[in-house]
């Protein structure tokens, strides 16, 4: 789409068409990173019951922030190159992979930390990334996107849903002992306040829809 705006000499709709992008990707991927990093551990224990989960469940926590940073940076990159800039994205990949990889290095190697260090690099690589896309578009780009904007009010909606999830969850499994029914209590609730919310403050408009 941004391509195709561009052929046409649309700068101004392209730049329309990356905020909705952005603003869309950050809809979808804010409330699941935050949903698995405060329900990490009873999703695994739902999931996989073999597993422990008091180890692998903060592996998951911690990954479902990374998963949000993967997210936003596959739709950047593919804006910067549908505006031409290629190599821009490669090099940025290359910067978190090597942040990756050092951070991996010293901080599994710490006894303490461990395996529960791995998450970590995943987080700091595509944090990185996307910091430098948003920096790139930002700068190269005509009618660059407004990022507060495009991300507060998703952040903020996923915040509260998160909360809501996490105290949803503990009550369920306080009053009835059982981790499934108040796993699916939990994402219930969860989806709900998400949407009130996103309604509520306007985080998606008529041309995103």
């Amino acid at each position: 789409a941004v391509s195709g705006a561009l052929a046409r000499r649309d700068r101004k709709g392209a730049a329309n068409i990356t905020a909705s992008a952005l603003r869309i990707t950050a809809l979808v991927a804010f409330p699941m990173g935050v949903g698995l990093f405060v329900l990490g551990k009873p999703i695994i224990q739902l999931l996989f019951s073999s597993l422990n989960a008091e180890l692998a469940g903060p592996l998951l926590s911690t990954l479902g922030l990374a998963t949000v940073f993967v997210c936003m940076v596959l739709v950047c990159n593919s804006v910067l190159q549908a505006h031409g800039f290629v190599n821009l994205p490669v090099g940025g990949m290359v910067m978190g992979g090597v942040v990756k990889i050092v951070t991996n290095y010293h901080v599994v190697a710490m006894p303490k930390v461990g395996i529960f260090g791995v998450p970590f690099g995943n987080v700091f690589c595509f944090g990185l990334c996307l910091v430098l896309d948003l920096l790139i578009i930002s700068r190269v780009l005509r009618g660059r996107p407004r990022y507060l904007s495009i991300f507060g009010k998703p952040l903020a909606a996923a915040a509260v849903m998160g909360a809501g999830a996490w105290a949803v969850y503990g009550l369920l499994y306080k009053l009835l002992e059982r981790n499934t029914i108040a796993v699916v209590g939990a994402i219930g609730v969860a989806v709900v306040i998400y949407v009130v919310l996103i309604v509520a403050l306007k985080a998606i408009d008529r041309e995103d829809l």
